[in-house]
């Protein structure tokens, strides 16, 4: 029994060890529709370094690999260059406070030349390997630099040909760009962010004009850091959450990459050398990205006090290793986290690896494993899909880019099975098109020897003479004679009310059956999703709302269409709506991306054709002139703001209304129990 107990204390004691263990963020990748997906750990955090022999790291600033394979760490408390092995095992120490002020940005040459930026002497110190200053480079004294543009270097890197790239605390001009020659020549600015300019700055520059203090300066934001890959290509990240966020700059200092998910408060960026792209912000959130920019997984949590190992408390420099390792430095609690991909993302970064080779036959088998382990990895889906179209397997491609969500690839793969369909089938359409006209003419002939056709026709006379039936197809009349039909619609009560809302459900029908069987290249929404009392109250209140208020600004303007006229005109002129979508449909399902236009012209004439239908049905019914039909819609919409905003201001009431009554009730009923 004393055994047994020892055992079950053993146990105990060991269970939240093991639940520590655990790794504490979760990780995700994009879903199909650009959503965050969970997926399995990408990364695992194996060892955290705070001691590198007998130092220890005070606020550290920046990391670097240098190509001896060590770490180099700004250590800007203790005003030194420190490096170690990737095993945290103490190299040397370069620098220090005879030497250096605030060392906040580090770089290693090929020749294992140290660069520091030292924002507090502003100025970057050169050492060599052996750690003696060999140059600096100080403020530029050049022109184009600007008198009063600040120079305080925070982060640097060199490209091949020994150029410096600085990033300047407080200078938005872009990096400082210095050419070693003749102690630092300056060749100018580099890969300027441009300005975002708010909604609210630009209403206030239209009202006060762009030289008014009441607008305020814009300027644009600066970079937090920065780093060189082998092609010589400059990434650079920011503290906005925009197209600033990650940037890839060529030789021009012109972006040529779009992210297609970024974050905000970007503190680090590293690239390896098979091109995958990391950034991590401040907060402890970090992300890989492929070279194209498309992001593969999202992971890291923030310390909020615990201090477990894979959870951050302010970081500022990140090196991700040839092999995928990543060594995350932290300033505030001072060390370097060491994280390892996982079996799942090795799989990963295999397929890649090998359909960035053009091995796409190789690649199909680690993609397929990969979905095997989590089918909605949709890059998986993706490489997938591209293997397969390089292989000429244009049907399963199409499946597969479908699964991963990547349009243009479906594009391309169903233009190429189309065009092999058509050729197989060519002959075929001909023919039967052949047979078809051969049939028809011959109807025609018994037709007019023996009038086969005859009941046909009565019959659909018999249905055109329904009075409901003939008062919904005089909408289509509106589109070859307006005037004619709104004066029958008006006078002649050649419609009515039942006739419109028929008209308006036909259209709330086709609206919906365009919006969730629309072709996957041209939807909108994701498959199995449905919203349809959303597209009712969208249809028929957003209708109702216009008619309504419509009518009240023509009954104030001295029109002469009652409410009924309105009503019956605004849903007849959907009529080109009736026409058009059906054909959109069919479209969006037997054209791509290269016929896109034929849609777009589609949309266009039918939506301009509709507001045609429109203006010219408050003219006539109103018996307005052109100019007073124009005013009478602007106050239309108007008034259909200011009911909009009443309604919210109302809905807000109400709400603080119920809240008030609830608390209320709940306090009355608590004192109640309590009594009891």
């Amino acid at each position: 029994m004393k055994k047994l107990a020892v055992w079950l204390l053993i146990i105990v004691l060991l269970v939240p060890c093991v639940a520590q263990a655990a790794t504490p963020y979760r990780t995700f990748s994009l879903g199909t529709d650009d959503d965050l997906v969970e997926t399995q750990t990408a990364y695992e955090p194996v060892r955290t370094m705070t001691r590198f022999g007998d130092e220890t790291l005070r606020m550290p600033a920046d990391l670097r690999m240098g190509p001896d394979g060590n770490l180099y760490i700004a250590d800007n408390g203790n005003r030194r260059i420190l490096v170690v092995t990737k095993t945290g095992e103490f190299v040397k120490t370069i620098g220090g406070r005879d030497t250096l002020s605030s060392p906040s940005g580090v770089y290693v040459d090929d020749d294992l030349n140290v660069y520091v930026a030292d924002g507090g002497d502003r100025i970057v110190t050169v050492f060599n390997k052996d750690g003696e200053v060999i140059q600096q480079y100080g403020r530029p004294t050049h022109q184009l630099f600007g008198d009063t543009a600040p120079y305080r270097p925070s982060k640097i890197v060199l490209d091949k040909r020994g150029n410096l790239y600085i990033v300047s605390t407080g200078n938005t001009n872009g990096i400082v760009q210095i050419s070693p020659v003749d102690g630092g020549e300056f060749l100018g600015y580099y890969g300027a962010n441009a300005s975002n300019i708010s909604l609210l700055t630009r209403m206030r520059r239209l009202v006060f004009g762009n030289n008014s203090s009441q607008v305020g300066e814009i300027v644009p934001i600066s970079m937090s850091n920065l780093c060189i890959d082998e092609k010589g290509m400059v990434y650079t990240v920011t503290q906005a959450g925009d197209g600033t966020s990650l940037r890839r700059l060529n030789v021009a200092g012109k972006d040529t990459m779009a992210p297609d998910y970024v974050t905000s408060l970007n503190s680090a960026v590293a690239v390896n050398s098979s091109g995958s792209i990391f950034t991590v912000n401040a907060n402890g959130i970090i992300m890989e990205y492929t070279s194209e920019g498309a992001m593969l997984f999202l992971f890291g949590a923030f310390d909020s006090g615990d201090q477990r190992i894979g959870t951050f408390r302010s970081v500022t420099g990140l090196v991700a290793d040839d092999d995928y390792t990543l060594y995350v430095l932290d300033e505030q609690l001072g060390s370097i986290q060491v994280l390892r991909p996982t079996e799942f993302t090795d799989l990963v970064h295999e397929a890649f690896t090998l359909f960035q080779d053009g091995k796409y036959a190789e690649s199909k088998a680690p993609w397929s494993e990969v979905l095997r382990m989590n089918s909605l990895f949709t890059y998986a889906s993706t490489g997938l899909g591209e293997a397969l179209y390089r292989e000429g397997n244009y049907p399963e491609a199409m499946e597969a880019f479908r699964n991963g969500g990547y349009r243009t690839g479906y594009s391309d793969a169903y233009w190429e099975q189309r065009s092999n369909w058509l050729h197989a089938s060519l002959g075929g359409i001909l023919i039967a098109a052949v047979v078809l006209i051969v049939l028809w003419q011959i109807i025609k002939h018994f037709d007019r020897r023996n009038h086969i056709l005859t009941p046909i026709r009565k019959g659909g006379s018999f249905v055109m003479n329904i009075p409901i039936v003939s008062q919904v197809c005089f909408c289509f009349y509106m589109l070859r004679n307006p005037y004619d039909a709104c004066y029958g619609i008006k006078r002649e009560k050649k419609a009515t009310y039942l006739s419109g809302v028929i008209v308006l459900a036909i259209y709330f029908v086709w609206f919906v059956v365009n919006k969730y069987f629309t072709g996957f290249l041209f939807k909108t929404m994701p498959d199995g999703y449905y919203e349809l009392i959303n597209d009712f109250l969208m249809v028929f209140g957003v209708f109702m709302l216009l008619v309504v208020c419509c009518y009240l600004v023509c009954t104030i303007t001295d029109g002469e269409a009652k409410f009924r006229d309105i009503f019956i005109g605004a849903a007849y002129a959907l009529a080109p709506m009736l026409i058009f979508q059906p054909i959109r449909l069919i479209l969006t399902n037997v054209l791509t991306f290269n016929e896109e236009f034929f849609i777009t012209l589609l949309d266009f004439v039918s939506y301009g054709w509709t507001a045609l239908l429109i203006v010219l049905m408050i003219m006539y019914q109103n018996d307005y002139s052109l100019g007073k039909t124009i005013k009478t819609i602007i106050l239309t919409l108007f008034t259909v703001l200011v009911v909009v905003a009443l309604g919210v201001v109302l809905y807000m009431l109400i709400s603080q209304l119920v809240d008030f009554i609830s608390s209320i009730y709940g306090e009355v009923v608590y004192r109640f129990v309590r009594k009891v």
